[in-house]
């Protein structure tokens, strides 16, 4: 079967990296909805797309069976469709099939692939008996996991290494279980499984395998050693020194805030393993084999047009006499004249109506200053029978209606294919890309020169097709970005941008990205780039393991027009290598400490789960031990639960949960201790409860020392006893006044949680 894909030269997107789950499918999708019941089973009408096998009949109840002797479908699941997606470049094909009761309600999908290997499984029941606090602790359900793989996935057995498990969030109440593919004792990191066990009812609830099945895999046997490999990697790649940013905002103690950016050391290539075999530098995953001649490289496409500043706000020709008593802001005609009567600017001579509107805007550093949005079209009719060009040009500026700097620039560009002949006009490109980027640079200095004085060239790249001459592209603009460079050191986040005509020499697009309020890091003391390398390297995550490589193999057809003819796109193949990989992330070094830096800037720390040495009955502690599991808990080794709890520490654990601690306590210092009684009236309150908690001569509580609780908070009290949420000791005291401990804390929210679950108050 041919099949013809349509890629548009300036948007050809290539895959980065594979995609083993079979859900991600975009090919043809077949649909059949039928009840299990019923029989025969229809045949499934259409033609496959190039898959092994086709949706047939008898496909269909092997699927089915194959599924069904590995799963367990309850008989009032008697709802059954399916769909069949057919192999497409990026995945194989695979059957989906849902089973679901006849109100909708609970329901079973599954997906396997066209040899029936399950690859998800998920299980839907709209009862709300799954969600909450977790009654299994994590170590408890690790054996259910690991016996559903073994029972829904086989093949995987004796593969698999436990790498950790996760609470997934408190609206699933799942805790998910990942497992990493190992061979040969050597970890296989891209073939995965995942499994989901609700931790209030321990059933399954979810699994995804991610599994290359029928896989050659080269031995374990090395032929380079990881000292060669390491060598290798720093011949081949190096560490940049860079700026990084946030964007998160530093406050004095006036409240004044700051941008900053920090210093970091990150690898020159995303990528990059050596083959422990023969040596071989690997800088990408996926591979592209043309194969019939190397494909041209389709050109990105111009970066999009800023403004310099944000427009908030547009304003009237009465507001703008007013403005202009305050500020010296330059004429709407002096604004527009700024633009058409720059020579350097690509300014098509149709472009005759003008059109400006003054808006009051904030910087990327928050100051309000005001700017000229200026529009430039051709007003010019297009007559679709007697015209020969259908083209019309436009334009689009902004500029600082106080200095009357270009702000951005933006305009479209003749194109030379003839829509009468259906032919491309050959052209002459007299300016070349050093000739062009002389052009912009020369703009730059007048318009911005001291940002252009504090960047760096960073890329330049061909920008748009002008004719094609023996089927090759031939280009006609040039796109440049230059980076904001502090004390020769790169920002990437603020940038200088331009494109230049080759044709006429005249600049199409212009603007920027700065930010005038950032405070940089200084760079003194920072390590060199070896050091910084050595200590990447010997950060976790440097280390002998399988990867897969995707090999996709397309011919291309002529080059037409703006776009690129793909045919017979064959489907990807994968190959296994053994390698030695640096996969450590977050890749950021610092240079002063050689520590490993995340987002924030901040120290690196690998998330992990709450332990304590104090904790040491399970039973009796066990409230903290779910809380831990749920990712709830304190820092530190010991979580001293007959400590008083402070407000900011319940805060803590009430945000953590989702809840927010709001009783009048919390307007007073952070580190206050809470009694009982006031913690009684807060979750009262939570509840809805407070205006009947104040409710005057109708409660008891019956505990023996109900005299000392304060009146205001006796029906809170009483309320909570009735509830459950809080018991009296052994001598049926309550001890109004007496400090709220940590492991009390803990308890009542469990509690809390299952009383508003419930319903019942």
């Amino acid at each position: 079967m041919r099949r013809l894909f349509v890629l548009m030269l300036s948007g050809v997107i290539l895959a980065s990296s594979v995609s083993m789950d079979a859900s991600a499918a975009t090919a043809k999708t077949i649909t059949k909805d039928m009840p299990v019941a019923s029989a025969p089973i229809s045949i499934i009408k259409g033609e496959p797309m190039g898959s092994t096998s086709q949706p047939s009949q008898l496909a269909l109840e092997d699927a089915i069976k194959s599924v069904k002797a590995k799963i367990t479908v309850p008989t009032e699941y008697s709802v059954f469709n399916y769909y069949f997606n057919d192999a497409s470049t990026y995945s194989d094909g695979f059957w989906n099939m849902t089973w679901s009761t006849t109100d909708g309600n609970s329901s079973i999908t599954v997906s396997c692939d066209e040899s029936y290997h399950i690859t998800s499984f998920s299980q839907y029941n709209n009862n709300g008996t799954a969600t909450g606090i977790s009654k299994y602790l994590k170590k408890e359900l690790r054996d259910t996991a690991e016996k559903y793989i073994a029972q829904v996935a086989p093949e995987t057995n004796g593969k698999l290494e436990y790498i950790n498990a996760n609470f997934d969030s408190m609206y699933s109440g799942n805790y998910v279980y990942n497992y990493q593919r190992i061979e040969n004792g050597i970890a296989f990191p891209d073939n995965t499984v995942q499994v989901y066990v609700n931790s209030i009812t321990g059933n399954v609830s979810a699994l995804n395998v991610n599994w290359l099945y029928n896989a050659k895999l080269p031995s374990s046997t090395t032929e380079i050693t990881k000292e060669k490999a390491t060598q290798l990697i720093k011949d081949n790649m190096k560490m940049k020194l860079v700026y990084r940013s946030n964007y998160y905002s530093i406050f004095d103690q006036n409240g004044n805030s700051t941008k900053k950016a920090f210093l970091v050391y990150e690898p020159t290539q995303s990528y990059i393993s050596v083959d422990a075999k023969t040596g071989k530098i690997y800088l990408t995953k996926t591979e592209w084999i043309n194969t019939r001649d190397e494909m041209n490289k389709a050109t990105e496409a111009a970066a999009a047009d800023s403004s310099a500043a944000t427009t908030t706000s547009q304003l009237t020709e009465e507001e703008i006499a007013k403005v202009k008593e305050l500020a010296n802001i330059i004429s709407k005609e002096a604004a527009i004249k700024v633009i058409t009567g720059n020579s350097a600017l690509y300014l098509d001579k149709n472009l005759t109506s003008y059109t400006a509107t003054l808006n009051k805007a904030e910087d990327r550093s928050g100051k309000s200053t005001y700017v000229w949005n200026i529009s430039l079209s051709d007003p010019r009719e297009i007559n679709y029978e007697k015209d020969k060009s259908y083209y019309r040009a436009y334009a689009y500026a902004s500029v600082d209606a106080v200095s009357g700097k270009i702000l951005s620039f933006s305009a479209t560009v003749k194109s030379y294919y003839d829509e009468i002949s259906k032919k491309w006009n050959s052209v002459k490109v007299p300016f070349d890309r050093k000739e062009a980027q002389a052009v912009l640079e020369k703009f730059l200095k007048k318009q911005s020169s001291t940002r252009f004085n504090n960047s760096v060239l960073t890329d330049s790249t061909d920008d748009y097709v002008v004719y094609y001459k023996n089927e090759q592209p031939v280009y006609g603009g040039y796109h440049y970005q230059y980076n904001r460079v502090n004390e020769g050191i790169e920002y990437p986040y603020n940038s200088i941008y331009g494109s230049v005509d080759g044709v006429t020499g005249k600049i199409y697009s212009f603007g920027s990205y700065w930010d005038d309020d950032i405070v940089f890091e200084s760079p003194k003391g920072a390590m060199t780039a070896e050091k910084a390398l050595e200590t990447y390297l010997s950060k976790d995550g440097y280390e002998l393991q399988y990867e897969i490589n995707q090999i996709t193999k397309y011919t291309p057809a002529k080059q037409t027009k703006e776009i690129i003819e793909v045919n017979d796109l064959s489907k990807t193949e994968y190959e296994v290598r053994l390698v030695y990989s640096p996969v450590i992330n977050p890749p950021y070094i610092s240079p002063f400490t050689g520590e490993q830096l995340n987002y924030q800037g901040e120290v690196y720390k690998e998330a992990k789960p709450y332990t304590y040495q104090d904790i040491k009955d399970e039973k009796y502690y066990r409230s903290i031990l779910l809380l831990a599991d749920m990712n709830i808990g304190f820092d530190g080794e010991n979580f001293l639960p007959d400590q008083a709890i402070t407000v900011s520490e319940l805060n803590e654990l009430l945000n953590k949960i989702g809840y927010y601690y709001t009783g009048e306590v919390a307007k007073e210092v952070n580190n206050n201790r809470i009694t009982r009684e006031e913690i009684a009236a807060t979750f009262i309150a939570k509840l809805g409860l407070e205006k009947m908690a104040n409710l005057s001569g109708i409660y008891k509580t019956g505990y023996a020392d109900e005299s000392s609780i304060d009146t205001k908070f006796l029906g809170a009290v009483a309320l909570a006893k009735g509830y459950g949420l809080m018991a009296s000791n052994s001598d049926n005291n309550f001890n109004p006044k007496s400090n709220i401990t940590r492991f009390d804390a803990v308890n009542l929210i469990l509690k809390y949680i299952e009383v508003q679950k419930s319903g019942i108050y």
